[in-house]
């Protein structure tokens, strides 16, 4: 009987224990290249992220193009695009402005940014499995190490289309609501992805978010670019939810991301990108 107890207080003593307890590392940029000049920078910045030891796929943040123009030809993602395929880590891209809204032909700029950047994941053999949303497939989600990765199509700029804009938002609000109660038990914190700053025009989505956090609880950051310097805000909205701002491909390296597995302090960020023996 003793032994049976004894056993029995072992398993259950193994259950309490986190299965992902490991942090989960990962780089992220956004605004750039913006000129002739930063292409070789980011490039640099890749090498770096190849090289630090830690970081397992990198995100860009939206904004591959600068905004100084209202047109831009296909071979100017395309050399984006190509830019990154060079990484020797998996790089996931989600949608900016400067590429699509903006344009005095948005939809051109989203037929360009379709056919370089969207499957961008397909051209690295180690990249995470991403599952992509039925009605706006730019939309992903995945989990690594018990930690929820989502990737959304929210733009900063102009507001070309008012009917789009409300649609596309409730599609990215009903996205992040199926990716929370899916992995509600089988992970501890969740990141999203996208590249607006947040404004007015997109409360239909924070609103919603913000209730979904508060409901969750468990630990979320919002990480975007669009502002180009870096900002932080804890307890932003929701006592549970981070926004972090990170910084312009011409100011800063990447930023190092660390996913902790300890509640009073998930999210730790070096913004200098420290190299370490690689892997």
């Amino acid at each position: 009987m003793l032994r049976l107890l004894f056993v029995s207080i072992l398993c259950l003593s193994a259950l309490s224990i986190p299965l992902h307890a490991e942090p989960l590392w990962f780089a992220a940029t956004g605004c750039g290249p913006y000129s002739a000049e930063e292409e070789p920078v980011l490039a640099g910045y890749l090498d770096r992220v190849s090289q630090d030891g830690k970081s397992e796929f990198l995100v860009h943040l939206g904004d591959v193009v600068s905004g100084s123009k209202k047109t831009w030809p296909e071979s100017q993602y395309t050399a984006v695009a190509t830019l990154l395929k060079k990484s020797k880590r998996p790089v996931l891209v989600v949608l900016g402005d400067n590429e699509w809204n903006d344009l005095d032909n948005p939809s051109e700029g989203l037929e360009f940014w379709n056919r370089n950047f969207r499957n961008f994941e397909q051209y690295f053999p180690d990249a995470p499995l991403l599952e992509k949303q039925s009605v706006r497939p730019e939309n992903f989600a995945f989990v690594a190490k018990g930690v929820l990765v989502i990737g959304l199509n929210i733009v900063g700029g102009r507001v070309h289309d008012k009917e789009e804009w409300a649609s596309r938002l409730q599609h990215d609000a009903d996205w992040v609501k199926e990716q929370f109660q899916r992995h509600q038990s089988d992970t501890r914190s969740a990141v999203l992805l996208a590249q607006a700053m947040p404004r007015p025009d997109h409360e239909l989505f924070f609103q919603q978010l913000t209730t979904y956090c508060q409901e969750w609880q468990k630990p979320v950051l919002y990480l975007h670019a669009d502002g180009h310097v870096w900002q932080v805000e804890k307890a932003w909205r929701a006592p549970n939810l981070m926004r972090v701002q990170t910084d312009q491909v011409g100011r800063n390296p990447p930023v190092l991301v660390t996913v902790t597995d300890d509640p009073s302090e998930p999210f730790l960020f070096d913004r200098r990108l420290d190299i370490e023996t690689p892997r």
